[in-house]
């Protein structure tokens, strides 16, 4: 038998994708119908409803001359949510299946090499990372609550953090926390999505995450990001649908 669910736990597709959208603005039923082609309102409504009985979204009364209509809004428990809700769906797309890892990790060997007994931070705690790291002395922490100034090593996939955030701001904060983890001289091996208009990419993260837009950085944007926040000698290569990126911390 399942588990009993969360009162604030995202429990459907469509749920998820009417959250995503409120993610980034405020609309109203139908904009929403619009954007979901969705054409029948009881389709819609009553999982508004629901979504407002778990505080996940609440609405606002707008009035335009004599038109009044509601706009919907995620709550601060619904932005919660909703943020893991995308790290979930980013890992298992990105990283739980073991393939996908053993032909990142085959990329890896050929840039950056570890030495036993080399402090390493990694964000990707599964067993093929934990294999191809045997004899280093790695931290694993997504949240890089870690200290400052303490690896050789920083191993990372911003993906999961693009998805989070659309913003560059966000990847930019993100490889500050890196930064600031390695020592100076350090290397930090970053894995990005590589941004791309392709048809694969458009179904994928606009149809099925319900993002407004294909996530990830063009090649020349990591550089400049990087570079900016301190590193040197960077060298970026893009393979299947990646940027792989190698830099020194200055």
């Amino acid at each position: 038998m399942r588990a009993s669910l969360s009162n604030s736990e995202i429990t459907g597709p469509l749920q998820a994708k009417i959250m995503m959208m409120l993610k980034d603005e405020s609309l109203c039923g139908v904009e929403i119908m619009n954007r979901l082609r969705i054409k029948s309102p009881g389709t819609i409504y009553p999982v508004l409803e629901s979504l407002k009985k778990r505080q996940l979204v609440d609405y606002r009364v707008e009035a335009i001359g004599a038109t009044r209509r509601k706009i919907y809004f995620l709550t601060k428990t619904g932005k919660k949510q909703i943020r893991e809700h995308l790290v979930r769906s980013a890992r298992m797309f990105c990283c739980d299946a073991s393939l996908h890892i053993n032909k990142i990790l085959e990329n890896v060997k050929g840039l950056v090499e570890v030495e036993r007994g080399q402090k390493v931070l990694c964000t990707l705690e599964y067993d093929e990372v934990k294999r191809f790291l045997r004899g280093a002395d790695v931290t694993f922490s997504y949240d890089l609550n870690v200290p400052t100034e303490t690896y050789d090593l920083a191993l990372s996939f911003l993906g999961v953090g693009c998805l989070i955030g659309k913003k560059t701001a966000d990847v930019t904060d993100y490889i500050s926390g890196l930064h600031r983890s390695l020592k100076k001289g350090g290397i930090l091996f970053a894995i990005e999505v590589e941004k791309t208009d392709n048809m694969f990419a458009k179904i994928l993260f606009e149809d099925i995450f319900g993002l407004k837009e294909s996530p990830g950085l063009e090649r020349e944007e990591l550089k400049g990001i990087l570079e900016k926040i301190g590193f040197k000698a960077t060298e970026v290569r893009s393979k299947s649908g990646l940027l792989y990126a190698v830099s020194n911390k200055a």
